[in-house]
């Protein structure tokens, strides 16, 4: 098996905070409900049997009991059409007969879709590229399948470079059907523009509060901005409780992870949670990591909430930690688990890190036949192998699964609102299960322990499983959530025309 290779991250936005046991409601898309009825009659299975009333039917029901060459042969029933697996749920690419230039994008045999990263960023050139990599193998992989219903996928693959965002979909916004599996780790800087365009998408992930709960929206692994899924918190709330009442945040200067750390203070304290001490550090690195162990060696900190990245930036503050003789716990979110943080920690220093989780890990592909599938697809085709390149696959086959049931009358609002009538996602068994149209993350996960050179699953502790409870699920508003100008059904109005 390929290692999972890192993702060249530089900020926390891939926030895989989904399950199984959450929230109910319809969430409005914004967009308009065009209504793609796919009701099916029920099977009866039961066979109706007619008694005759000729002479003949005595014989012809004993014959009936042996072989008779002379009987008229029986009508052969069509066979339905064996479609691959992906996981637990079957393929949504296959060969049909949809035709049709419903939408812009579409034709008679193809359809154009976007996807996007921040590879080019000159700092952290290849940033994110497992997005990218990851919907170019699974728009392969569909193509080989036969396609959405016959029509061939076709992508373009843009690339932001942090600051781009507008123009990418200034370039998109005429030309392709949807943006699929795209993700940008300043996508504020385009949000008012997709709006205003009208394009609708399945990303990846979203970071700024106005994405999260943007009209026209819908994704796999839902990380809106006014809620923040309890689990990891109420692990360490048990299991450490006379440290949580001496916390801290640590955060790099940069809006997604202010934003992310905006969520810890608004919904760690239900649990008890106290924070002493909130420090910003420079996202692109410190010469000098001493002051702020100092600080929060000398503030009584005893557990510690870092976001940001593996590389470099938390491996120098514990290097420091650890030569300042400063032990404490520390927490931290999915994009911890990558090949290139497990692999520099050969010393030990960055021991005793807990890692949030709503992915299975890539060590029990043997227990998760989705992830197995990812990694499979990967391996074949080529490309990065990381922890949201399975996010970038779920939002492909949610896109994929939703187009698939429009048929022939593919159109961006039948997608919206195909995909907003799947109450239960977990991308084939990648992940936690969803209900991707109310944008909630239900209130599950899973908790690992970065160990050496190696992630260590701690809770639950069956391999393949999550843990569940309804109290996990904390809803709050904060400034972020307040600049969204959020509707009644939570949908962003900031940049919607009046």
């Amino acid at each position: 098996m390929r290692g999972y290779i890192k993702t060249l991250a530089v900020i926390s936005v891939v926030l895989l905070f989904s399950a199984s046991c959450g929230g109910g409601g319809d969430r409005d898309v914004s967009a308009p409900a065009e209504s793609q009825s796919s009701e099916t009659s029920d099977n009866e299975d039961s066979a109706v049997q007619r008694e005759t009333e000729s002479s003949e039917t005595a014989e012809s029901q004993s014959s009936s009991n042996t072989t008779n060459s002379d009987a008229a042969p029986a009508v052969p029933m069509e066979e339905e059409a064996d479609y691959e697996m992906f996981g637990d749920i079957e393929w949504p690419c296959n060969p049909g007969s949809a035709s049709g230039s419903t939408d812009q994008g579409v034709t008679d045999s193809s359809i154009l879709i976007g996807g996007g990263d921040d590879r080019g960023y000159a700092a952290s050139l290849g940033l994110n590229i497992t997005q990218t990599d990851t919907l170019s193998a699974f728009v392969e992989k569909c193509n080989e399948l036969g396609g959405i219903n016959g029509r061939e996928v076709l992508v373009e693959l843009y690339d932001a470079k942090i600051f781009e965002v507008s123009n990418v979909w200034l370039d998109a916004c005429p030309r392709v059907f949807m943006m699929v599996s795209e993700g940008f780790a300043v996508d504020s800087l385009g949000e008012e523009t997709r709006v205003q365009c009208e394009l609708a998408h399945i990303p990846t992930y979203t970071v700024s509060a106005a994405a999260a709960h943007g009209p026209m929206m819908i994704q796999p692994v839902p990380n809106p901005s006014d809620r923040n899924p309890l689990s990891m918190a109420s692990f360490i709330a048990e299991t450490y409780p006379n440290s949580i009442t001496k916390s801290a945040t640590m955060y790099g200067n940069f809006a997604a992870t202010i934003e992310t750390k905006d969520k810890t203070l608004s919904s760690y304290p239900l649990l008890g949670f106290d924070f002493i001490a909130n420090l910003e550090y420079n996202i692109v690195g410190e010469d000098d990591w001493t002051p702020f162990v100092l600080e929060l060696k000398n503030a009584g900190v005893e557990h510690i909430y870092f976001t940001g990245t593996c590389l470099p930036n938390y491996q120098a503050f514990r290097a420091a930690a650890s030569v300042n003789g400063f032990d404490a716990i520390y927490t931290t979110d999915a994009n911890f688990y990558e090949n290139s943080c497990r692999e520099a920690n050969s010393d030990g220093v960055m021991d005793n890190t807990y890692v949030r989780m709503a992915f299975i890990p890539f060590e029990e592909r043997d227990y998760a036949p989705g992830v197995n599938d990812y990694l499979t697809i990967m391996e074949e085709k080529g490309g990065e192998i990381a922890l949201l390149g399975m996010q970038a696959a779920s939002a492909f086959l949610l896109w994929a699964t939703a187009a698939k049931a429009c048929g022939s009358n593919l159109t961006r609002s039948c997608v919206l609102d195909e995909a907003s009538k799947i109450d239960e996602w977990s991308g084939g068994g990648m992940h936690v299960a969803s209900d991707p149209g109310v944008n909630e993350p239900p209130p599950c996960g899973i908790v690992i322990e970065l160990k050496g050179t190696s992630y260590k699953r701690i809770f639950p502790s069956e391999p393949g499983t999550y843990e569940c409870n309804e109290s996990w699920n904390a809803g709050f508003t904060n400034r972020w959530t307040d600049d969204a100008e959020l509707d009644g059904n939570r949908v962003s109005r900031k940049f919607t025309a009046e």
